[in-house]
């Protein structure tokens, strides 16, 4: 039965967690506006999960479909899935997440919805009581198609050379050194890629193809399809609480980094030097310059450039795709919006990864 007061469907995807409920009770004590929530636990295992995991899934799941006979009303309600032995030789968050974001779909279109805003969690986190309330006043009032969320790991309760704590605060800043420094640049798409911490609406989601099956950073690369349709924003008036912990999980993200900080007992991420960041400013500055220039000037343009950033142009064959761009447009905010179709976040970090004059630092911005 799908309600057609529903308007936000919360994901959550849930792997050996046996804290879940503090998630499923912090959504529950959001304030409420007179529309409809829903939250979709994926439980989930793999083939390869051992038997007490499997076993503490069934407990977690067992527990949130009591929680549920017991809480949901018809405009507030929870439903509890239970997956097992999903195919892979490793797990992941891409496969239950894909799984439940396509289920809130599923019931927005029965609803005939499709404005209808999935919101993604992960099963460690709590929300601000105004979480749903915000997500629906800015997808309201401003249109939006996405929208990535504040956030902040809680660790303040923590001693401050706890070594926790300290590797926490140290990827936190980082991720905003990152994202502000993008920004910096004039990308158009600088935001936070979170799985915790981001919604789109039901079309949105089906126009950028779905979430993918990735075992981890799954949230990049849906986001990558999803920004440049446009319409999205940085929602700073609530806040979803990601907790801090190590985690072999995955290969990389939060948990990793945390775990690697603390093996090798440093306490600064390390990251990118602001320098590659001045460049790729003055790179974006001119790129209208390259609108409709004949092909064999192309060249000359790339010439004035730094010459690790000429030669990063060049292996990447620029002067081929820009003239395709403009074979394709009209106007400079059509050239533009295919450039950065091309020059993607991922060519930025590929970039990144190849400026050898200007190494990593490990002292963080604030």
């Amino acid at each position: 039965m799908y309600s057609s007061n529903t308007q936000i469907i919360v994901v959550v995807p849930c792997y050996n967690e046996p804290d879940v409920m503090q998630t499923i009770e912090s959504l529950f004590s959001c304030n409420r506006a007179g529309f409809g929530a829903e939250t979709i636990l994926v439980v989930n295992s793999y083939e390869i999960s051992p038997e007490s995991i499997k076993d503490a899934n069934r407990r977690a799941f067992n527990d949130a479909a009591l929680f549920a006979s017991e809480k949901n009303t018809p405009d507030f309600s929870l439903y509890p899935i239970l997956i097992e032995d999903l195919p892979g030789k490793q797990t992941g968050a891409g496969l239950p997440r894909k799984i439940g974001m396509d289920e809130a779909v599923k019931r927005f279109c029965a609803a005939n919805n499709k404005k209808g805003v999935i919101a993604s969690m992960d099963a460690d986190t709590t929300v601000e009581k105004n979480y749903l309330t915000e997500i629906y006043r800015c997808f309201t009032e401003y249109g939006l198609n996405s929208a990535t969320i504040e956030f902040h790991h809680p660790v303040k309760h923590l001693h401050p050379e706890d070594e926790i704590r300290k590797a926490t605060e140290a990827y936190e800043k980082y991720l905003r050194y990152y994202r502000s420094a993008l920004e910096y640049t004039g990308y158009p798409y600088a935001y936070y890629t979170i799985g915790s911490a981001f919604a789109v609406t039901a079309e949105t989601y089906m126009k950028a193809g779905g979430m993918g099956k990735q075992q981890a950073g799954e949230d990049f690369y849906f986001l990558q399809k999803v920004f440049p349709l446009g319409k999205t924003m940085f929602i700073n008036t609530t806040c979803v609480y990601p907790a801090a912990r190590l985690s072999d999980r995955v290969p990389f993200g939060t948990g990793p980094a945390i775990a690697k900080m603390i093996g090798e007992k440093k306490f600064q991420k390390q990251t990118y030097s602001m320098e590659a960041f001045h460049e790729l400013k003055q790179f974006f500055d001119r790129i209208n310059c390259f609108f409709h220039v004949p092909y064999n000037q192309i060249d000359a343009l790339i010439a004035d450039f730094p010459d690790h950033l000429t030669a990063f142009l060049k292996e990447n064959h620029f002067e081929t795709k820009i003239e395709e761009i403009n074979r394709y447009t009209t106007s400079i905010e059509s050239f533009r919006k295919r450039f950065f179709n091309y020059f993607t976040a991922f060519r930025i970090l590929k970039y990144l990864n190849s400026v050898h004059p200007y190494p990593f630092e490990w002292k963080i911005i604030r």
